[in-house]
């Protein structure tokens, strides 16, 4: 019985530890301070184009963190994330976020690009990029 607490105790502690804190980031000539999380999920899942200052967005997605950014902006497997933007594409309406393979890539296209916006694991922040929201 304890082996089994301690098992569950140990499993639960490191899928906690393994879960990145993501942070969405912005380009630092850009005037944008922050966003919420309403304000990302719009831009990411295409409903908007534009950032709060009226400029085009030009959102960033990433391979190593796409599944778990979803889950926590949107509490959707990444499944369902695929088939809205199937149907969304299909309808000619909207371009999915452009998909890096990993947090430096990100932060180089959203340091060249004012109007760029992505997310990394914060472990891997940098002063070339502005945090505009965490995603807890």
């Amino acid at each position: 019985m304890i082996k089994k607490i301690f098992t569950a105790v140990f499993l639960f502690l490191f899928t906690t530890a393994a879960q990145a804190e993501i942070v969405v980031i912005g380009n630092l000539k850009n005037n944008l301070q922050s966003l919420n999380s309403i304000q990302v999920e719009d831009i990411f899942m295409g409903r908007t184009r534009s950032l709060p200052n009226g400029r085009i967005a030009l959102p960033i997605d990433q391979s190593a963190l796409r599944s778990e950014f979803y889950q926590k902006l949107v509490s959707r497997p990444i499944e369902q994330i695929n088939a809205y933007w199937a149907r969304v594409i299909f309808t000619g309406q909207v371009s999915p976020p452009t998909l890096l393979a990993d947090d430096n890539a990100v932060i180089t296209i959203v340091n060249e690009n004012k109007d760029a916006i992505g997310y990394i694991d914060r472990k891997n922040l940098d002063n070339r990029v502005r945090i505009l929201l965490i995603l807890n």
